[in-house]
This record gives C-alpha cells, structure tokens and sequence, in this order.
C-alpha cells in the first residue's frame, strides 16, 4: 500500500492515450473503428470506475488492492513507471519534510485544457523553509506551466 498509487489512480498524469486501430474492430453498439483509425483511450475514467474501485472520487491513500491504470497496461505498460514511482516515493516526502508548512494559497487551481496531458497551469504555495525558522519568514512563490 503506497500513497502515491492512490495518487497516481485519483489524478494521474495523463488523461488519455492515443492508439491506432491495426484492424476493424465492430463495436457492441453498432459502430466501426476502422483499421488505421486513431483512438481516444480515456485512462482516468476506468481509475474511477466504482465497478472496481470502492467510492472511487475518494482519495483513500490506504486502497488495496489499488490496480489503477495511470502508466497503462500490457504491452503498452509504460517502461519508465517503476522510476517515476521511486521518484515520488522519495521527491514527496522530502519536500513535507523540508516544507513543513507547505500549503496551497487558493481553493481553485486553473488546469491545463488539454486533451492528453493532465496538470495545473499554476501551483500557488507558500511554505517556511528550514533556513528560515530562526528569522520566522515565509516564502511564497507561483509555479507555472508555460
């Protein structure tokens, strides 16, 4: 049981994956996908599918079993998860550890119009670094994306 999966299942980095049909596929609804066809693979979708996932718009960092999608799966399981797993099991912690009063300073975040890729425009923080317990400042800074 690792809080990531669970954030990585409620609000993983990619909102779709792009495949191309190698052959016509009839659908249960009568429709085609016709060979060569590009489609759409909503991933976050089947994460909040509560077929199998209890009360699934809920962040539980102690779900298990917790078998999301977020890096795909089978032949298209993406090679790089099992770093970018490690990188949030150690970045995560770290920052708590160094920012203990890390907070956000908004209730509405502005999220990326995209299609694919999922993530905020900008992150507004404000956190009291380590060096600055014995002065007492706060720090404010703005992330943004572009």
């Amino acid at each position: 049981m690792c809080p990531v999966e669970e954030l990585l299942r409620y609000e993983g980095p990619t909102a779709a994956m792009v495949r191309i049909a190698l052959e016509d596929v009839a659908l249960p609804s009568g429709g085609t996908i016709g060979r060569g066809d590009r489609v759409f693979l909503m991933i976050n979708a089947p994460n909040r599918d509560p077929r199998h996932f209890d009360d699934p718009e809920r962040v539980n960092i102690r779900r298990d079993p917790n078998r999301h999608i977020a890096f795909g799966s089978g032949l298209h399981f993406c090679v790089g998860a099992p770093l970018a797993r490690l990188e949030a099991q150690v970045a995560i912690p770290a920052l708590l550890r160094h920012l203990p009063d890390l907070a956000l300073t908004t209730d509405e975040l502005p999220w990326l119009d995209s299609l694919v890729f999922r993530g905020v425009r900008s992150l507004p923080l404000t956190f009291r670094p380590e060096s600055s317990t014995q002065c007492g400042r706060a720090c404010t800074v703005v992330w943004r994306c572009g």
